[in-house]
């Protein structure tokens, strides 16, 4: 694979960015695949998504912008997108099952086993963080 996303973050601003990104990578021919981590999966589990703290000031003009725009930033959306699109979707077993969370997440994301979890990170050409 040639991209790796890695969304550490539960923020609303840092998953759907890191998915909106996925899927234009994909669109554009590029081998791209995303992980979720603790705090996105948590996001994800109690359907729970809110702005960082430095962007929520903004959140009124940045989901009034998105309907302009025609632009969705709900994270679900961007994850069924992504899916759709062909971007896998791991997140890692070990976080969720601690958590007592796996049941609870979408089914468009795929369990990465403890044996597994360091595959796409050593496959991947680029790893990027921090959307």
């Amino acid at each position: 694979m040639e991209v790796l996303i890695q969304v550490s973050s539960g923020y609303i601003d840092s998953i759907s960015s890191s998915l909106f990104m996925a899927s234009k990578f994909k669109s554009e021919g590029i081998d791209v695949a995303v992980i979720f981590e603790w705090r996105a999966l948590v996001a994800f589990a109690e359907k729970k998504f809110e702005y960082s703290p430095l962007v929520a000031k903004y959140a009124p003009a940045i989901e009034e912008n998105a309907r302009k725009m025609g632009l969705s930033i709900d994270p679900v959306d961007h994850l069924k997108g992504a899916k759709a699109a062909g971007v896998p979707l791991y997140y890692c077993g070990i976080e969720a099952v601690l958590a007592g969370i796996t049941e609870k997440l979408p089914s468009e994301m795929q369990l990465l086993e403890e044996k597994d979890l360091t595959r796409p990170f050593l496959e991947a050409k680029k790893v990027i963080s921090g959307f």
